[in-house]
């Protein structure tokens, strides 16, 4: 297992500010309503409605709930209008009126029931930098839709609407992406937002990643980032689409303003055409300072927003990329050169949201591997531990050998399983790699054959070096044997790490001074029990009686010239049948 240096870290973003309002109670003008059909009998949900002064800015703002009621603060008494923004509908606003001071005032709004589709809208290459919507039709309708997901997220998370039960995320991935280790943890008591950023600003000045021979830092964008002014200012904008890869959708394509040299991001926001629904932030890194060709490795991320009750929304899972190199030497220059050795993923996922009426929303957390395990008479394996490698995600086949694993991100991975079938031979089957597709609908599916008894045999001892066989009488012994089994203490327990030594006594024929002698010797094998307490001995004679015995751990591993004296439980005979060369031998110490 390779261990990294925590030298990387993540600061994603949460919005904090929709617009400069007012808390509420510090002023004396409110303005009441009621947002309402077109009909005038019901309200109407999910609406952002906003106190506009008559410079036409919003000095004030809130969601409407289902009953679409309302209630707004006036920052000093004047002249205002209500302004309502719905996803997907056109914008309503209302005549200006005057508020007095300290005065309330009732007025209730007729929503727009224009419905506003991005049907049709196709990229054009145009390319604008900044926003105004003046700039391109196509292009600023598709960021006003964008602008009211955003500042509703912003307001959503401002606001403190909900409380979140989280999932922290960390992986290590090959740089060809399959994963080496991964840690998850979880929040068992509330968070006010899921999602926490540095000011826009900062960003825009400072760069969204910093990166020295000391640390790496990299951040994300968040809704008030992308809202910001600064961003705007030094953003290019354009739309894109890609069929393959985000179909049904229109992309919000923005890029650093050229000239730029502080690192800095660049994306898409995707969002789905007959809803306006904003659906995801797809971005990565510019102007990196990388060593060598790191600048190749992909580092960004990802963000994803949903839509909760009452029109309100969040970023609800969120992933961001960042190579990871280490120093090596060259084999043909000799010098320290910079390699890429893992990319780390880090992020979050809103696993359940809490309201005042109880859980509002209850996620499905990543995708997933399901499968069968059959065994050599193609039934159903029951009992089969399948497991993730590098991770703690496992299940065990139910009676008819199916498993399911799940909460696993997009990527590659090694699958491996185990029975207690396989566990008195030693054996581990080989790993067996599965791709994770992400957006797919279903689980993976796999199906593994599990190796029958004689083919464990035969393969048991490929990775076992031969070593050369002890010579009796002129002739070589067959060591073509496989000697299994366990160790266990006085009440039945396992015991693991235990030194096993398998001793064989040959004999020859030696010609001395005239006469002929009888010359004895012994050889053999030591090997170590695992965790479980199996030991298997691969290449031991076969057609001969063994010696078998635990040793104390560290007597020595010289297996020539032993007797009885330096087996510290006694020896123990077996002799291996050469047709069937799987011996198996069970010892147990501490028993006298």
């Amino acid at each position: 297992m390779r261990h990294f240096p925590g030298h990387i870290f993540l600061h994603v973003a949460a919005a904090l500010v929709l617009v400069a309002s007012i808390p509420p109670g510090t002023s004396g003008q409110m303005v009441r309503g009621r947002l309402l059909d077109t009909d005038g009998t019901a309200g109407v949900g999910g609406a952002m409605v906003m106190l506009v002064d008559v410079s036409g800015s919003a000095v004030d703002g809130t969601l409407t709930p289902g009953d679409g009621l309302f209630r707004l603060s006036a920052p000093r008494p004047g002249k205002y209008r209500l302004k309502a923004e719905r996803i997907g509908y056109a914008t309503t606003l209302s005549e200006y009126f005057d508020v007095g001071a300290g005065e309330t005032v009732r007025i209730d709004v007729s929503a727009s029931v224009e419905a506003i589709s991005l049907e049709g809208i196709e990229a054009s290459g145009e390319r604008r930098c900044g926003m105004d919507s003046r700039e391109g039709v196509k292009l600023a309708r598709v960021w006003d839709e964008a602008r009211k997901a955003l500042a509703a997220a912003a307001w959503t998370q401002e606001r403190g609407y909900y409380q979140y039960e989280m999932r922290n995320l960390r992986q290590h991935l090959e740089p060809e992406g399959k994963l080496i280790s991964e840690q998850r943890s979880y929040n068992s008591s509330y968070v006010k937002t899921p999602y926490v950023s540095r000011p826009a600003d900062s960003l825009v000045e400072g760069g969204f990643a910093r990166i020295t021979g000391e640390e790496s830092l990299y951040w994300a964008p968040d809704a008030e980032v992308l809202l910001s002014d600064a961003f705007l200012a030094t953003h290019c904008f354009s739309l894109k689409t890609d069929e393959d890869k985000a179909p049904g959708r229109i992309g919000l394509k923005f890029e650093p303003q050229s000239g730029r040299v502080t690192p800095d991001i660049g994306g898409v926001l995707w969002m789905e055409r007959g809803t306006s629904h904003l659906k995801r932030l797809d971005f990565s890194y510019r102007n990196m300072d990388y060593p060598g060709s790191m600048g190749t490795t992909g580092a960004g991320g990802t963000l994803e927003f949903e839509a909760l009750p009452n029109g309100t929304w969040i970023v609800d899972s969120w992933r961001i990329r960042m190579p990871h190199w280490g120093m090596r030497t060259s084999p043909l220059t000799g010098k320290e050169v910079t390699f890429l050795e893992a990319i780390v993923v880090q992020g979050g996922d809103v696993v359940k949201v809490h309201g005042d009426r109880g859980t509002v929303l209850e996620a499905e957390l990543g995708g997933g591997i399901a499968g069968v395990i059959l065994d050599s008479l193609r039934t159903g394996l029951r009992g089969a531990r399948v497991f993730v490698e590098g991770t703690g995600i496992e299940s065990v086949t139910d009676a008819e050998g199916k498993f399911a694993l799940g909460g696993l991100e997009p990527g590659l991975y090694s699958v491996s399983f185990t029975h207690p079938y396989l566990e008195p031979f030693g054996y581990t089957p080989e790993p067996f790699e599965v791709r994770v597709s992400a957006n797919a609908k279903t689980p993976s599916q796999v199906s593994i054959s599990a190796p029958s008894v004689a083919g464990i045999t035969r393969g048991m001892c490929r990775d076992v070096e031969r070593p050369e066989p002890p010579v009796e009488a002129g002739r070589k012994i067959p060591i073509d044997g496989i000697l299994v089994g366990r160790v266990t203490g006085p009440a039945g327990n396992p015991v693991p790490n235990a030194t096993v030594r398998i001793l064989s006594t040959h004999y020859d024929l030696v010609s001395s001074e005239g006469r002929v002698n009888l010359r004895s010797g012994r050889t053999g094998v030591q090997v170590t029990t695992n965790a479980s307490g199996y030991y298997r001995a691969c290449w031991v004679p076969v057609d001969t009686p063994l010696d078998v015995a635990v040793v104390e751990t560290g007597s020595g591993a010289n297996t020539g010239g032993l007797g009885a004296a330096d087996l510290r439980t006694g020896e123990h005979q077996v002799v291996i049948n050469p047709r069937e060369p799987l011996g198996r031998l069970d010892l147990e110490v501490g028993g006298r």
